[in-house]
């Protein structure tokens, strides 16, 4: 989904750096082009300009393609005929003038470099934005309503931080037992991760708890499952893991290590599973 507040802030910015370049080709041609530092400021308020232009052209490609991407996105963005042609045009003429100067090492006269930046800054203060606009607000149009109005963006985050968790958990669940149970470095990194992975699933529990105007409480999964966001098992499963959060975060108290072992053998699943419930809630599926 579109991150708004992304979105705007790099729109922000790259409308900041435009009006510094605006306000150096204010002062003329001739001015310009005889004063040494205009020419360099130039430069670089357009370098800055450009990416914040290109992180928000590989942001729209996400959501337009499926797929992320990272580098040439304003390429890309144009190929994708998502803007006018005039607007289109103006972004291939930047992206040129960009490729040259930073691979082709390619150095541009004070007087060609005041038309070049008079012609982009123009168009994009005008219309970019406008553009955007009814761009964002098409996509937007076409992405699945939430059944709970929660900060998806907050969530997605959280997400993220307990499938990079599972990931590096299993990394050391990958080894035999008798070698986890006897290195000291994966104990205490599984513990740790799991902490991370417990910390962001109460995170999403409350907060979609506080969304439904139910408040949340010790045993927020429990109660989760009993308004049909989570499964009864995913829930009993994820409650009484959580229960020992305190002492897996507390290095001086002490665990069976094959006993942590196999928890976290069994646990490591369940938290894909509460992501994937929620995501079916969230997006109008009921869990059975």
């Amino acid at each position: 989904m579109l991150d708004l507040q992304f979105l705007n802030d790099k729109a922000s910015k790259l409308v900041l750096f435009l009006k510094k370049v605006d306000k150096i080709l204010k002062n003329g041609r001739e001015a310009f082009i005889t004063t040494p530092i205009y020419p360099d400021r130039t430069q670089y308020y357009l370098i800055s300009a450009y990416n914040e232009l290109e992180e928000i052209s590989c942001h729209l490609l996400k959501e337009i393609t499926g797929e992320k991407h990272k580098g040439n996105c304003v390429q890309k963005i144009v190929k994708e005929q998502i803007f006018s042609e005039k607007l289109n045009r103006i972004l291939t003429d930047y992206s040129n003038y960009i490729s040259k100067i930073m691979e082709d090492n390619f150095s541009y006269s004070p007087e060609e470099l005041y038309a070049i930046a008079k012609e982009i800054v123009k168009t994009l203060l005008e219309i970019f934005i406008k553009e955007l606009a009814v761009v964002v607000k098409e996509i937007r149009s076409r992405e699945p309503k939430l059944a709970i109005p929660v900060n998806i963006k907050k969530i997605q985050d959280h997400g993220k931080a307990i499938k990079s968790s599972v990931r590096k958990m299993s990394n050391f669940l990958n080894f035999p037992e008798e070698e986890f149970i006897n290195t000291p470095l994966f104990i205490d990194r599984a513990r740790y991760f799991s902490v991370v992975a417990v910390d962001s699933s109460l995170w999403i529990c409350r907060h979609i708890m506080r969304k439904m105007k139910k408040k949340p409480d010790k045993n927020c999964f429990l109660k989760l499952s009993e308004e049909s966001i989570i499964s009864e098992e995913t829930g009993k499963k994820l409650q009484e893991f959580s229960s020992l959060r305190d002492t897996l975060a507390d290095p001086t108290k002490e665990i069976d290590p094959k006993k942590l072992y196999r928890m976290l053998k069994e646990i490591t699943p369940v938290f894909l599973k509460f992501l994937s419930e929620i995501s079916k809630a969230l997006f109008k599926k009921t869990v059975q």
